[in-house]
């Protein structure tokens, strides 16, 4: 191994005791999307504290109106206050009021190279973790305390590479060249916080942008068919980074509101039944012809209706989303679908509201040969043991970051950092190996110094 990645590597080693008790304070601190207050003041804290040139904070970060999903202002008032009382550092914390929760850290060497973006998302889900003998977070007290919000996909994992990355090349700094923007991003579930960002122009005059999930190393379908697949990587030992030329699949969230007319149920023709309006709808919904346009899904996934046994159910709230393989199938899907809630509200007289809650688009996470070549590096510079490439799909909003690097000829990568999962993605027994942690860390530092020429 040649000496900057060898000395690199030995201090991501040293940081591991670090990086398992930063990992479970953000755990135990779960943050929703939007909600991201805490994390984000200690993040920037972090950065500034490591001398990095330029920390984005808040506002700085977005195009502000093509955030989507936001919570009403009161949740937001709500979790700010949350925030200062469980430790947010001030004077940061406020830079990300008002759902305004990211952080970007620019390290800029002064000498001529790439310009290199690394993204981790940093938000929590709305899911109530377990309390019980054999989940470790609980056994080692630091489950989510905040009920409703637990990171059950590995974000908190994520945030932690990203803050020692940072760290990592800021120490070996005076030996790089070119820019590296280590963007912290929120609100990932539900597809909502990276079109800002990249909307923003941040990421306009990035060479290689490359994006994290933690994934369990175990799943074997998702890397059978990789040129590199688990099988002969197993010979070597547990696969630490798995790569895939993965094509994401096109998004659209909806939350759709039926309004009607309350009555006595004894009554009934008083009144307009918004239930029947959500019915009528989700049948047809499901009953959408199939499109020769692209491979695509459609789930209900929340019905909240009524106000009683012998009332007429005046308003609905249906929660759904979309999905395509191709961005004309889900188009085709989305224009059917909202023909429909016009048309079954209007059947029982009734009103409707469709409110955009996430999306993404239709594009490669991956560049083929990019992956390739970082691929060949992490097993030949870094010794570590990677899985795939391999064929795959996602639906995830850093397919905002990568189209718009694609759009002027920039390359892209989206790769798993290999753990071992006690329990499947957003349960309420997930939990993470925070040693693989270190795996995260090297890949990315390491891509940094592939790309500089180093």
């Amino acid at each position: 191994m040649d000496t900057i990645y060898s000395e690199m590597m030995s201090f991501i080693d040293t940081k591991e005791d670090w990086m398992r008790e930063r990992r479970r304070d953000f755990h135990k601190f779960a943050e929703a999307g939007w909600h991201e207050v805490r994390t984000c003041s200690i993040i920037a804290d972090h950065l500034i504290r490591l001398g990095v040139d330029k920390v984005l904070m808040g506002k700085e970060c977005f195009k502000a109106d093509a955030r989507m999903g936001l919570p009403d202002q009161e949740e937001l008032d709500r979790v700010y206050q949350r925030a200062l009382e469980q430790g947010a550092v001030m004077p940061y914390a406020e830079k990300f009021k008002d759902g305004f929760t990211a952080v970007i850290g620019v390290i800029e060497t002064g000498r001529p190279g790439p310009v290199i973006g690394f993204r981790q998302d940093i938000d929590a889900l709305g899911v109530f973790e377990d309390k019980k003998p054999g989940h470790k977070p609980w056994e080692g007290g630091y489950a989510s305390v905040n009920d409703g919000e637990m990171h059950a996909c590995g974000h908190d994992g994520h945030a932690t590479v990203g803050m020692t990355v940072a760290e990592t090349l800021m120490k070996f700094k005076d030996r790089l060249c070119g820019t590296v923007k280590i963007v912290f991003q929120p609100a990932e579930e539900g597809v909502r916080g990276a079109r800002g960002i990249a909307e923003s122009g941040i990421l306009d005059d990035v060479d290689y942008m490359i994006g994290i999930h933690m994934y369990d190393r175990n799943t074997e379908e998702d890397y059978s068919e990789g040129v590199h697949a688990n099988e002969e990587a197993r010979k070597l030992g547990k696969p630490q980074i798995g790569l895939c030329y993965a094509r994401n699949m096109a998004n659209a969230k909806l939350d759709v509101y039926f309004y009607g007319k309350a009555a006595h149920a004894a009554h009934q023709q008083k009144g307009n039944n918004a239930f029947l309006a959500a019915l009528t709808a989700s049948q047809a919904i499901y009953a959408i012809p199939r499109t020769s346009l692209g491979d695509s899904r459609i789930n209900i996934g929340q019905i909240e209706a009524g106000s009683g046994r012998n009332v007429v159910c005046d308003r609905v709230k249906m929660v759904m989303e979309l999905r395509g393989f191709t961005q004309p199938a889900l188009e085709y899907n989305e224009a059917y679908t909202r023909r429909i809630i016009e048309h079954a509200a209007a059947m029982h007289g009734c009103t409707f509201e469709i409110k955009n809650m996430g999306a993404t688009a239709a594009v490669m996470l991956d560049t083929p040969e990019f992956v390739d070549e970082l691929a060949a590096m992490a097993r030949e510079k870094l010794g570590l043991i990677v899985a795939g490439p391999a064929p795959g799909s996602n639906s995830e909003d850093y397919s905002f970051m990568a189209q718009r690097v694609e759009e002027h000829g920039g390359k892209t990568c989206f790769f798993h950092c290999l753990t071992d999962f006690p329990d499947v993605f957003h349960s309420t027994g997930f939990d993470i190996d925070e040693t693989d942690l270190l795996s995260g860390a090297k890949f990315f530092c390491g891509a940094a110094l592939h790309l500089m020429g180093l």
